[in-house]
């Protein structure tokens, strides 16, 4: 068992639903949490879906915001407050810190108190991961009616997002993917960007 699934059953109780690819919780009747246990195929890290906190509330700084009518993880869908055609929050916890912290998110969430921010913590502060242009995949020529990816930003995904494809691990054929496509109203924005390897984001794109 990850240590993710382990806290998390300590915190949460047994898991509601196990598959190959996800373990999943019920909070509260309103409130699923699921591991994602597919991906990522890392030795650390993990990916935990929860529904979108109610207005007002604070949406954690390791999280991928997902719209309603947003593609995301099919296995997500049969747990509470995720259906499909709910927003839901994708949390990349990658380190013990993250961990705490979103488990303090998830408790604050299903007990109705207000939720705390969850900052993004670095693995390893004192050796921060190098940005290396060069390995940065090329920017693609835009339509003149979509505005092109700002580099700063670009930057700043390809750090978070450890130069990696964050479905699949790998370093290879990678591209800046837009978690909400521009046909949905999704911004140029650090949060509604992502790494994704050709494979990954083709395969995305049948899911849309």
């Amino acid at each position: 068992m990850s240590r993710a699934a382990e806290v998390l059953t300590k915190e949460l109780g047994s898991p509601s639903r196990e598959t190959v690819k996800v373990i999943a919780w019920n909070a509260r009747p309103d409130l699923g949490v699921v591991l994602q246990i597919d991906q990522p195929n890392r030795e650390q890290g993990a990916f935990i879906w929860v529904p979108y906190p109610p207005d007002g509330q604070p949406v954690p700084e390791i999280a991928l915001e997902y719209p309603g009518e947003s593609g995301r993880h099919s296995n997500t869908y049969p747990s509470p407050g995720l259906g499909r055609g709910f927003p839901a929050l994708k949390l990349a916890v990658k380190t013990e810190s993250e961990l705490e912290d979103t488990i303090s998110f998830i408790k604050a969430f299903r007990d109705s108190m207000p939720l705390p921010v969850v900052k993004l913590q670095p693995a390893e502060p004192q050796s921060p991961v190098p940005v290396d242009v060069s390995c940065m995949p090329p920017v693609k020529e835009q339509p003149t009616r979509r505005e092109a990816i700002p580099r700063a930003v670009q930057r700043e995904v390809w750090q978070r997002d450890g130069g990696r494809c964050v479905e699949c691990d790998t370093r290879e054929k990678l591209c800046f993917d837009h978690i909400v496509p521009f046909f949905r109203g999704g911004s140029n924005s650090i949060r509604n960007l992502q790494l994704l390897c050709e494979r990954c984001n083709l395969s995305k794109g049948n899911r849309i």
